[in-house]
């Protein structure tokens, strides 16, 4: 596959949107209304990153990006707080994190972990049962809310997906993707992507990778792909600065190999359906067990409010 049919065919590269959808988007707020209803306590928030589709794609390209860094990805998914879902719904541009972190803080020291093992991803963000197990499963115990994948278990995900080493770019490659300090506008968009994906325990000083979320220059809490967060800005490499950024590290080849050999693409369409269907705040609504994954009003009562 030749890099041009490479850049002509992926329009995304960490997190997916179609670039038709985002110019849509561009209107003052509050004038185009969400596609589904307001926050309620029967529901499961779950940010839109963690999305199998989604998260593969994030994946794939940060794996053969580099391998190191991808282990630092997200192990598990956790539901937003309530709270936190309500301010980002309303307000997707960020909300304070010191007024969130009590809420983070709170459902940390909750001993029961996820009250919802197994709730459903909405049928705009599913992908094959075949791939959709290599996605992060919801946490057990707090202490894996942002746990990383760790190398073993990133190097078992990029075999089963079929990356291999021809694949992945060199240290130097690598380098020259993202570039050196002070940055140009497109290195600078491709790294704060990466470190928004990659926000793990041990990775990053506050993180919230296992909820999709990351906080920008302000100190707010945003999803990653909230309205200009970097990982939507990325979409716009794609008409040209990717191509010669490729061109000019020498690692085009490798990434026409990845979308050829892997379900890049098939990933691709599905998570931009998934995104485009939770868009502007970026958070789905997870459906409850016991009615065929469709109904968003049964949840466990330990959902609701904390009392």
């Amino acid at each position: 596959m030749r890099t041009r049919s490479f850049l002509n065919l992926a329009v995304v590269f960490l997190v997916v949107a179609p670039a038709q959808f985002l110019n849509a988007q561009q209107t003052r707020p509050g004038t185009t209304p969400p596609p589904y209803g307001p926050p309620n306590v029967y529901v499961e928030p779950d940010g839109v990153p963690l999305a199998p589709p989604i998260y593969l794609v994030n994946f794939l390209l940060l794996y053969v990006s580099n391998p190191e860094i991808a282990a630092y990805m997200p192990a598990y998914r956790v539901a937003l707080p309530q709270e936190v879902y309500q301010c980002l719904f309303e307000n997707p541009d960020g909300c304070p994190y010191p007024d969130m972190a009590p809420f983070f803080a709170e459902q940390a020291l909750d001993s029961g972990g996820s009250q919802n093992k197994n709730s459903f991803w909405p049928s705009s963000c599913q992908t094959d049962p075949r791939w959709r197990s290599l996605a992060p499963p919801e946490n057990v115990h707090p202490d894996q809310i942002n746990e990383p994948l760790g190398r073993k278990r990133a190097d078992r995900i990029a075999a089963l997906l079929g990356i291999d080493q021809s694949m992945i770019l060199t240290d130097q490659e690598y380098q020259c993707l993202i570039g050196q300090p002070p940055r140009d506008v497109s290195r600078a968009i491709i790294y704060a992507c990466s470190a928004n994906l990659t926000n793990s325990n041990g990775n990053t000083e506050i993180p919230l990778s296992s909820y999709g979320l990351y906080l920008n220059e302000k100190g707010d809490v945003r999803s990653d792909c909230a309205p200009h967060a970097p990982c939507l800005e990325f979409n716009k490499l794609f008409a040209g600065p990717l191509e010669a950024i490729a061109k000019q590290c020498g690692f085009a080849d490798k990434l026409a190999r990845m979308v050829a050999k892997t379900l890049f693409l098939e990933f691709v369409q599905e998570g931009s359906a998934c995104q485009h269907a939770w868009f502007p705040s970026c958070i789905a609504e997870a459906a409850c067990p016991g009615n065929g994954g469709q109904s968003n009003n049964s949840c466990s009562a330990s959902l609701a409010h904390p009392q």
